[in-house]
């Protein structure tokens, strides 16, 4: 465990980006369950958004914003708490000595970089869902004048590069909650998604043999 006094300057949503893993230690062992509350419901409320970009619009901006910030922070907790438990049983297999507890806070504090485009997230939607959404009902289009397109577009890019260091980071935060590498942290998030894929191709395969 680290001194106190290393830990007197460090802020979470701006030390994950460089320093991941003192971060994760410090989240793990300094900071209370209403911090990690916080981060979830900041967490989830962007996931909700960024989920109802790809999906047609049903609803005005003002009920999908609260839909997301009431419906999100609920997904968000549920899956990160079923990863949690995955990662701590496949963990196990490559030495891992982490707790549930641990690595529950390991994996919603990898998600603080995603909570850094929510303003982007909720400027794009109020100011053009012609451009937010996937399709759109006519009778709600609006002109584009060229600022939500140039919104999407600078989002869609951070979001990318934002998401590859995210990745990077949750292998690093896997590891810590752990305590090993980076890389066992890595292969304990690959393996999951690689099972999860093949099950899926197998049962896609086995459907589309079934109907011939």
């Amino acid at each position: 465990m680290n001194e106190p006094t290393a830990y007197a300057e460090l802020n979470p949503f701006t030390a994950i980006w460089t320093r991941p893993r003192e971060t994760v230690r410090y989240v793990i062992e300094e900071k209370t369950t209403r911090f990690i509350v916080i981060l979830l419901i900041l967490a989830g409320f962007t996931g909700g958004l960024s989920g109802a970009s790809s999906e047609e619009q049903l609803f005005p901006a003002v009920a999908v914003i609260f839909g997301s910030l009431v419906l999100g922070p609920l997904a968000a907790a549920a899956g990160i708490g079923i990863i949690s438990g995955i990662y701590i049983l496949l963990g196990k297999l490559f030495g891992g000595v982490g707790t549930y507890a641990e690595m529950f806070r390991a994996v919603v504090t990898s998600s603080i970089p995603q909570i850094w485009l929510l303003p982007m997230w909720l400027i794009w939607l109020l100011i053009s869902p012609s451009t937010f959404y996937t399709e759109i009902e006519p009778s709600a289009a609006e002109p584009d004048t060229g600022l939500g397109m140039v919104i999407g577009l600078l989002l869609l890019a951070a979001a990318f590069v934002v998401g590859i260091w995210t990745f990077v980071i949750q292998c690093k935060a896997v590891g810590e909650a752990q305590r090993f590498s980076a890389w066992k942290g890595f292969f304990v998030i690959v393996i999951p998604s690689a099972l999860l894929s093949i099950v899926i191709i197998a049962l896609l395969a086995l459907v589309f043999f079934a109907a011939f």
